[in-house]
């Protein structure tokens, strides 16, 4: 997959919170309806992006650590190309989890809390890539329009 372009369409900095995570979501979504997504595809991307940024939040930076994320998102013909970076911890292993199957018929009480969010990423993604250069991880990952 080549590098995200040197000017996005959209391009986006914020602070690793929780609330920073919702509030960038919020902007994107206002983001893809000016570049005429359609609604199906920006529901997939907010699925997406929000287990991303959250897992970011969550397990890149040690607690009272403040850090950044910063997002860049290209429309293309058949899709958005989306680069994720943080320079927060590496990913476990130094790689993208692998998808976790889960007995979806056991009892409600019975099913593991976490567990989901990366299978969710590489189902609804193509072209998922991860690596660390410099101290960042940069996540990059290309979503179909759905209306195509």
């Amino acid at each position: 997959m080549p590098n995200t372009p040197a000017q996005p369409d959209i391009h986006l900095v914020f602070p690793a919170t929780e609330i920073s995570v919702r509030r960038a979501l919020l902007s994107l979504r206002a983001s893809l309806k000016a570049l005429a997504v359609d609604d199906l595809t920006i529901g997939m991307v907010e699925i997406i992006l929000a287990e991303v940024a959250n897992n970011i939040v969550e397990h890149a930076y040690p607690l009272n650590v403040s850090g950044t994320v910063t997002l860049a998102c290209t429309k293309a013909e058949q899709g958005l190309r989306f680069e994720v970076c943080d320079q927060g911890r590496t990913l476990p292993g130094g790689e993208i989890p692998s998808k976790k199957e889960h007995d979806l018929e056991a009892d409600r009480n019975q099913l593991p809390e976490g567990g989901f969010g990366w299978g969710l990423i590489r189902d609804m993604t193509t072209m998922l890539m991860y690596k660390r250069d410099q101290g960042r991880n940069i996540l990059r990952f290309r979503v179909a329009f759905a209306n195509i």
